[in-house]
C-alpha cells in the first residue's frame, strides 16, 4: 500500500486591518538619540505634521517612519 502524496499548497497573505503610521525622532543630542515617538495614525499626512512640529520646537532633523500593516496567512491549494 502506498502513502498518498499531499496536494501542493502555497501560502497566501491577506491584509486584515488598517495600516498604521508612527515616527520616531533619532536626532542625537548629548550622545543619545532623542527617542520621542509620535502618536499612531491611520494617515501619513498626520505623521508629517507631527515631524514638522517636533522639528520646529526642538531643531531636531533626523526621524524614522514606521508603518505597521496587520496581515494573516492561510494555505491555498496550488492550481
Amino acid at each position: 500500500m502506498t502513502t498518498p502524496t499531499p496536494a501542493p499548497t502555497r501560502m497566501e497573505i491577506q491584509i486584515t486591518g488598517i495600516r498604521k503610521h508612527v515616527a520616531e525622532c533619532v536626532t542625537e543630542t548629548a550622545g543619545k538619540a532623542c527617542g520621542i515617538r509620535s502618536s499612531v495614525w491611520e494617515a501619513p499626512t498626520q505623521l508629517n505634521h507631527w515631524i514638522r512640529a517636533h522639528a520646529g520646537e526642538t531643531g531636531h532633523t533626523k526621524y524614522k517612519k514606521h508603518t505597521e500593516e496587520p496581515v494573516s496567512t492561510s494555505p491555498k491549494r496550488a492550481e
